[in-house]
């Protein structure tokens, strides 16, 4: 359940659950991509960037913290893909070598329903 809004002064932020909602999912597509050997806490730092990195400056202007919702699977996607980059770039990928095309392979992992 989202926790309701908070203030803070003449302000008001929008909190939500960034751990089960955008981090994790995206931990584990890029762990599944790459079948990396080790998850270093490091790649949860990557995660969370990669998420705050696509907040607009206009949603945080409204308060927002985290990406919409309603762009959760690209969200997930483009967290997954940094999150990729950070596996190949330490040597942790067991795939065969790293893809010229990170954004395919994850994207070649997602479930759609049919």
């Amino acid at each position: 359940m989202q926790f309701p809004p908070v203030r803070l002064g003449d302000r008001k932020f929008i909190t939500g659950q960034a751990n089960n909602l955008y981090i994790f999912p995206a931990i584990g597509l890029a762990i599944y991509a790459t079948q990396a050997t080790r998850v270093h806490d490091e790649l949860f730092i990557t995660a969370a960037t990669a998420v705050a990195d696509q907040v607009t400056q206009a949603e945080l202007d409204s308060g927002l913290l985290y990406p919409p919702q309603t762009s959760i699977l690209q969200t997930e996607v483009t967290t997954a893909i940094r999150v990729c980059e950070a596996i190949f770039d330490r040597g942790l990928a067991s795939v065969q070598q790293r893809p010229g095309d990170i954004r395919a392979l994850v994207e070649a992992q997602l479930y759609t329903p049919e």
